[in-house]
């Protein structure tokens, strides 16, 4: 098949919805044999490259992006796989960051529609064709192939267990943070999502971890053991973890019980951010491709779009950050207020469905005068009028609440009265404002 741009590839891929007749969660309990007719069809182009799969509740996109930055400062080409997106699809798949030539990603377009055309998996496996995701990650491990990658940071899509990246046998498992997320699917406690996630970690390679609660790290350091591969552990490792958030960046002091021990100021702001480039510096350190001086500035000069990023609508300070869980909400509002702490504020907020959406109000509305309930879109799960119900029982700070489900209704609900204005909760509302920030602009 051909196409006449990257947008209408884009468009094919999003129409390979998963069907929902057969028997409920069939395409994901056989993703990674799906998965595996497909990649062979494909001539395997994941093994073309050396990998790092990173797997977390939290903080993984932007771990990610760091580890991707370290390593095209050692000099490796490096593909990053990163989802969802916020406005493009090439977000997605991306070379340290940057955009593939539209050529080449046409190119390798053709190729997996092709394949597909001629594709047709076991109906005891689901349907026969492909589904989005599955088609995505194909299409980032053909692009980084092609391109001649000869690293690639891939990070999951949910879980990990039987996550469509979960085919890969990387030179390193990266487990971030972990809390309660899509419990109807991963399960309801931090244990049973842990052991999702742990299931990335191979006998190929070896596995680290973030700041884990105990109970998550015991269930990494059992599979590590298990899989007979090292574990090396941040908190563990890390002796001081400071930062502050400012203007012109996040201002960090990280340092390792080996001595190592520097300064620096991060793009990236967010008071979250310091874990997830002292995540980063611990793998690159272990594995091999750290250069001292080099490592630390490809870090300062990373970005990703959604994580603490700096707009002005109609003369306010307008933050989106996609932070979407508890623990990464109370990181990011305690960042926002330190630095508009005497400033009138406000939140755009919204939540997904299986989210732990009680518990990130209650991080919320003490922390805010005003709070605007808005829609995440319609293409996930969500229910706004039962957050912004939510919302108000909980609401014993006396915070001014409304329920705006449009997302250019919520931001002009905040910006009454309020210089700043954090949007938070989703990517899925990132991306909604984001669309009406560029509107604003044409």
């Amino acid at each position: 098949m051909r196409f006449e741009s990257c947008e209408d590839f884009f468009n094919w891929m999003d129409s390979f919805i998963p069907a929902q007749d057969g028997r409920p969660g069939l395409v994901r309990d056989a993703r990674l044999e799906r998965m595996g007719l497909l990649l062979s069809r494909l001539g395997n182009p994941e093994e073309a490259f050396k990998s790092i799969h990173v797997a977390g509740s939290k903080g993984k996109g932007s771990t990610s992006r760091f580890l991707s930055a370290i390593l095209s400062a050692a000099g490796e080409e490096t593909g990053l796989y990163l989802s969802p997106h916020l406005v493009d699809h090439r977000e997605r798949f991306t070379l340290d960051g940057k955009t593939f030539d539209d050529d080449l990603m046409l190119e390798c377009a053709e190729a997996l529609s092709g394949i597909v055309a001629d594709l047709t998996l076991p109906a005891s496996i689901g349907p026969s064709f492909p589904t989005t995701f599955e088609l995505y990650t194909a299409f980032a491990y053909l692009l980084f192939a092609a391109h001649g990658c000869t690293w690639a940071v891939i990070e999951t899509g949910l879980g990990g267990r039987l996550d469509a990246t979960n085919t890969l046998e990387s030179a390193a498992a990266v487990i971030t943070p972990i809390e309660l997320e899509h419990t109807k699917i991963l399960g309801d406690t931090i244990e049973k999502i842990a052991i999702e996630k742990s299931k990335i970690i191979k006998s190929s390679g070896s596995a680290f971890t973030g700041f884990l609660r105990p109970e998550a790290q015991g269930i990494m350091m059992r599979e590590a053991y298990d899989k007979g591969v090292p574990l090396y552990s941040l908190a563990r490792e890390c002796v001081c973890l400071e930062t502050e958030t400012r203007l012109d960046g996040e201002h960090c002091h990280i340092a390792f019980e080996d001595g190592y021990d520097k300064q620096l100021v991060l793009a990236m702001r967010g008071g979250v951010q310091v874990q997830n480039a002292a995540l980063a510096l611990l793998v690159s350190r272990h594995l091999g491709f750290h250069h001292d001086g080099l490592s630390e500035a490809a870090l300062s000069k990373a970005t990703l779009p959604g994580r603490f990023e700096h707009h002005v609508y109609k003369g306010r300070d307008l933050i989106i950050d996609v932070s979407h869980t508890p623990l990464s909400l109370s990181h990011t509002v305690s960042s926002f207020n330190a630095l508009y702490k005497d400033r009138k504020t406000a939140c755009v907020f919204s939540c997904i469905e299986g989210k732990d959406v009680e518990r990130m109000l209650e991080v919320l509305l003490p922390a805010f005068p005003r709070v605007v309930i808005s829609r995440p879109s319609s293409f996930k799960k969500s229910d706004s009028a039962a957050t912004y119900s939510l919302a108000r029982r909980l609401n014993t700070h006396g915070a001014e609440l409304s329920h705006q489900p449009g997302a250019r209704d919520a931001l002009d609900a905040a910006v009454k009265d309020a210089d700043a204005i954090l949007v938070a909760g989703s990517f899925y509302l990132a991306s909604l404002i984001e669309e009406v920030l560029d509107a604003e602009q044409q």
